[in-house]
């Protein structure tokens, strides 16, 4: 048994939700009782102002902390977690991005953990697919260093009978995930069966039982809170049913996303001409995507 595991959440969180509150709770308890109950740090990563969207510009770094940490109020609340489980907001990111000016890859916020052992990150099954597909900066060395805990968000129209394992499987892409890496020693994975390492990555991941992702998560309730917010910010009862109180008064008390997307979809941050040549060797490959 692992002395304690890291289960790493990265995101927005802009707003956080009740179902994200949920989720966090609901994987950091399955792993719990799937570990054998190691101490379990589950850290919401929030990603720093760089990040090229509307609501993450237009609320400030500490606002999105200080509602992360209602969260985190909300889940202990709410859900009563087990004492070997504790929830962190970790600033990393937001910390770096006053550094570096830009914005912070996952190959580069794992960074973090580079001396713990047993990390799992957290992803949904569309930004997992993403990364086994090779579309993530380093995705080979992400799949073989690191461990995954999956939510399926797909909707059995769109998997058919296709259980969550085989869909997953179906989507590595071994030779690109050879192609785009360059912190891995290639040539021991060109050896290598594609059956064999196929098998070797799915041993990393966790997929979480349907029934304990959120039904409000898979209709993407941080979208629906912040289109409420443009467009109908008066409308406090609804924003309630969605976020909790705590989180929703401090919304509604400083004013965070009137207008937002209106008011700065057109004022994201370019690609700078030196991100460009930094990333030029993975030109082709696709910013990760964050719910």
């Amino acid at each position: 048994m692992a002395n304690k595991i890291y289960i790493v959440d990265g995101g927005v969180f802009s707003p956080p939700t009740r179902a994200m509150g949920k989720l966090a709770y609901n994987m950091s308890s399955y792993l719990s009782k799937l570990l054998k109950k190691p101490k379990i740090e589950y850290h919401f990563f929030p990603t720093n102002k760089y990040y090229n969207k509307p609501w993450v510009r237009c609320v400030d770094e500490e606002d999105r902390i200080h509602m992360l940490n209602n969260l985190i109020k909300y889940i202990k609340d709410e859900f009563q977690p087990t004492k070997n489980i504790q929830f962190i907001v970790n600033d990393y990111e937001i910390k770096k991005g006053k550094q570096i000016k830009d914005h912070i890859q996952t190959i580069d916020s794992v960074n973090f953990f580079k001396n713990k052992k047993q990390v799992y990150l957290a992803n949904s099954i569309q930004n997992m697919i993403s990364i086994l597909q090779g579309n993530y900066d380093e995705s080979l060395y992400l799949l073989y260093n690191f461990h995954f805990i999956v939510y399926d968000i797909y909707s059995t129209e769109l998997m058919g009978s296709e259980t969550t394992y085989n869909y997953l499987i179906k989507n590595i892409n071994i030779e690109n995930l050879i192609e785009t890496s360059y912190k891995c020693k290639k040539e021991i994975f060109k050896k290598k069966k594609i059956e064999t390492m196929k098998r070797e990555i799915m041993k990393k991941i966790v997929i979480l039982p349907k029934k304990l992702v959120p039904e409000s998560y898979k209709s993407q309730a941080g979208n629906r809170v912040r289109e409420e917010l443009d467009v109908y910010y008066e409308s406090l009862k609804n924003i309630q049913q969605l976020t909790t109180p705590t989180i929703g008064k401090f919304i509604i008390n400083k004013k965070l996303y009137h207008h937002c997307k209106s008011t700065y979809e057109n004022k994201l941050i370019s690609k700078t001409s030196k991100n460009k040549a930094k990333r030029s060797r993975n030109n082709k490959t696709k910013k990760q995507r964050r719910i």
